[in-house]
């Protein structure tokens, strides 16, 4: 309010009130004072000439000698009289207010004083007792008192008018010292509070510049997508933006007087050396900027957060007082950084099964146009075989009948000897066996060549409809190196299973993953026989389904939440990327809109279902 009145165009009435109440109420109080000191005066001249006339006119003596002692006396500005309620002279016969007084005087008064400034010439009377002595009984014994009794008084009439006359001046002087000091102080507290508004003025043209200042650099700060914060030179948090706040997790009330690093390591303070911990106590040692550096921080709440930061020196009266550190969270960066190169390795990986594949392809149509002449050949052969089988019994029977011949002997003996030599029986027995096997073996090399020349190539990247047992029996005969020496397969394929729309080459890749990995669980349960994989599909109304199962590990239960995560591997090191389920998962129910989960039991297996819609609801 004050600052207000201050700050308007009359503020100068400010102090010319204030002084002009103080001088009026010091003028009223000492005119008080005056007027207070005349009464005084008037008692002090009254209680005087009473004292001066009964010490030296009540005189039994004087008045014997001389009776006109008891008249009035009258001075200049003091009339006296003794008076009596009984006086022997008429004149000195006290009037009515003199005869209260007188009376007052019986019970204990010692005297009486009273203004009577009323009156035409105004006056203040005093009244003191005189008191009876011994020599007064001769004149005044007649009246029946004793000494020591009220005989009667001196009243004194002292005039007001000189004395007030004389205290005049005073006023005049007083009023006149007043009322030059008002107008001196006035002017003095006008020219003061001007000044004061001067320097208010000013005050308040700086506060609005700093506010200003501080508004802009509020602005500033609270915009900045980084988050920043001042540490003083204990560690200490001074200050930080609301960006800081969201990133950490702590609210700024909470952070002001916390150690920086404590907040954002908690209890995992990490041992690297390009740490922020080391940046900071590094800067306030050497007063150095350093930025470029990556760290981790953790959240309030505990999760992990990708940061780049920066440290930079806070220089007060060129004395490094502390640090400022600025931090950007990076964990999507990083992540698109790892997906990116997850993905140069999946099409570098691609591009190789591309030339993989072309090269199969090639080696597959060179392998499978020789095992046909292999296999034709070793038909011919058989065939061939049992025709000469056939003769060989014809030449059985002509060596029976040649033996009853005398000039053949010789002749049966040569060739019975010869059968006995060569093991004829074991021959025939081994030889129709092996032409059986490699038979057997050229057909079974034939379906594992069309197999990866199918698998090579795969076809168009656009959905089409395709048979998925034989994308499965595909699958299977190409992985077979993986799971041979750990598992039996088996292969419980639906006879009415629809053909299914969908991009063939990726269901193949998903099913070579899901087989691959079952094989693994497999080898790491540490079986002491085989295990099995079982593969089976189902046509299950609008889907088609198909569950790979396998008898190994299981997945324990603190993991199986994680387990379709990119980069996450129960394997050892270098024996898995943890991105096989990943891109299936992607595959299955990003491009194909169907499902895929597993059901396990750690310790009996696993088995992991894919659910695709017949008709195909992905693009």
């Amino acid at each position: 309010m004050l600052i207000r009145l201050l700050q308007s165009r009359y503020y100068w009435l400010i102090p010319v009130l204030f002084w002009l109440f103080i001088t009026l109420s010091s003028i009223a109080w000492n005119l008080s004072l005056i007027d207070r000191s005349v009464k005084d005066i008037a008692f002090e001249r009254g209680r005087i000439m009473y004292e001066m006339v009964r010490l030296t006119k009540i005189n039994p003596v004087l008045m014997a000698n001389d009776p006109t002692i008891f008249k009035k006396q009258s001075m200049d500005d003091i009339h006296y009289q003794v008076i009596s309620a009984h006086p022997m002279n008429p004149e000195n016969m006290a009037d009515p207010w003199e005869k209260a007084a007188l009376t007052r005087f019986e019970s204990g008064t010692k005297y009486v004083f009273q203004p009577f400034l009323d009156r035409v010439d105004g006056y203040f009377q005093y009244v003191g007792p005189v008191f009876m002595q011994e020599q007064c009984l001769a004149c005044h014994g007649y009246e029946g008192k004793s000494v020591g009794d009220i005989r009667g008084g001196i009243s004194v009439k002292v005039m007001a008018q000189p004395i007030v006359d004389s205290q005049y001046q005073a006023k005049q002087m007083m009023i006149f010292m007043h009322l030059a000091g008002f107008v001196l102080i006035s002017l003095t507290s006008v020219f003061l509070i001007h000044q004061l508004r001067s320097q208010l003025q000013v005050l308040n043209e700086t506060r609005d510049e700093l506010k200003e200042n501080e508004r802009f650099l509020s602005d500033v700060t609270n915009s900045m997508s980084e988050g920043f914060a001042v540490v003083d030179s204990e560690g200490v948090v001074k200050f930080s933006n609301p960006e800081s706040e969201w990133l950490l997790g702590w609210d700024s009330k909470e952070m002001i007087g916390r150690s920086f690093t404590e907040m954002v390591y908690g209890d995992k303070k990490p041992e690297a050396w390009d740490t922020v911990e080391n940046a900071i106590n590094l800067t306030l040692e050497d007063g150095n900027t350093r930025t470029g550096f990556d760290d981790r921080f953790y959240h309030k709440e505990g999760r992990e957060i990708d940061v780049a930061f920066s440290v930079s020196p806070l220089i007060r009266d060129d004395v490094n007082s502390g640090v400022v550190v600025t931090f950007s969270d990076i964990s999507e960066r990083k992540r698109n950084e790892e997906e990116r190169r997850a993905l140069e390795r999946q099409l570098n990986q691609t591009h190789k099964m591309e030339a993989v594949g072309q090269l199969a392809g090639g080696i597959a149509h060179e392998i499978n146009t020789q095992i046909q002449y292999v296999g034709d050949n070793l038909r011919f052969i058989k065939e061939g075989y049992q025709d000469i089988g056939n003769l060989l019994g014809a030449y059985s029977d002509l060596k029976e009948k040649a033996a009853d011949h005398p000039g053949l002997q010789d002749e049966v003996a040569k060739v019975a000897r010869t059968v006995e030599e060569i093991d004829l029986d074991y021959l025939d027995d081994e030889i129709s066996s092996a032409l059986e096997q490699s038979i057997s073996g050229a057909k079974q090399v034939a379906q594992i060549v069309l197999a990866m020349k199918e698998f090579a190539h795969p076809g168009s990247k656009q959905m089409a409809m395709a048979d998925l047992n034989r994308i499965v029996s595909n699958a299977l005969a190409v992985c077979k190196n993986e799971w041979k020496y750990v598992a039996d397969t088996e292969l419980k394929l639906s006879d009415s299973l629809p053909e299914v729309r969908c991009i063939g080459g990726e269901i193949s890749q998903v099913l070579l993953n899901l087989i691959i990995n079952g094989a693994h669980a497999i080898d790491a349960a540490k079986l002491e026989r085989k295990g099995r994989i079982t593969i089976t599909t189902i046509h299950d109304g609008n889907y088609v389904e198909v569950r790979v199962a396998d008898t190994g590990t299981g997945i324990p239960e603190e993991v199986q939440a994680s387990v379709f995560n990119p980069f996450f591997t129960t394997k050892e090191v270098g024996s898995g990327t943890g991105q096989g389920l990943a891109i299936a998962q992607d595959i299955v129910v990003v491009k194909h809109q169907g499902e895929l989960y597993f059901e396990t039991e750690e310790g009996s297996g696993t088995t992991f279902v894919m659910r695709l819609p017949v008709q195909g609801n992905g693009g």
